[in-house]
């Protein structure tokens, strides 16, 4: 669990899981959630090696990824009909810090982050 911050403020937590790959060979398979400070939650991603992209970036102390997803309509077909669908926000890069462990369990917590969110 660590913090994620933009210009000093917080955006948000990002928090992770580690499972296994078995195949071609056993490998640690993280998984991220970010929850954002108003509460809401972006789906899962994943990172594996061996180039191992998000985790260098968070050693880094940073995560180029993006903000808050956003609504999007589409127009469809020739009559105009109209369909949303949510999509990922603007590019931003932020600064990234791990929390200590006790404060990292805690946040789990006040987050209510589950397995499922995973």
């Amino acid at each position: 669990m660590g913090t994620l911050h933009v210009g000093g403020i917080l955006m948000g937590h990002l928090a992770s899981v580690v499972g296994e790959i078995t195949f071609p060979g056993r490998s640690p398979w993280p998984w991220f959630v970010i929850v954002w400070a108003d509460g809401t939650k972006e789906p899962a991603f994943e990172d594996y090696g061996p180039a191992w992209y998000t985790v260098r970036e968070l050693d880094a102390g940073h995560l180029d990824h993006h903000g808050p997803s956003v609504l999007l309509e589409e127009r469809r077909g020739v009559f105009g009909g109209v369909s949303q669908r949510w999509g990922p926000g603007p590019p931003v890069v932020f600064d990234f810090a791990w929390l200590p462990r006790d404060e990292a369990a805690s946040m789990w917590q006040v987050l209510g982050l589950r397995d499922a969110d995973f």
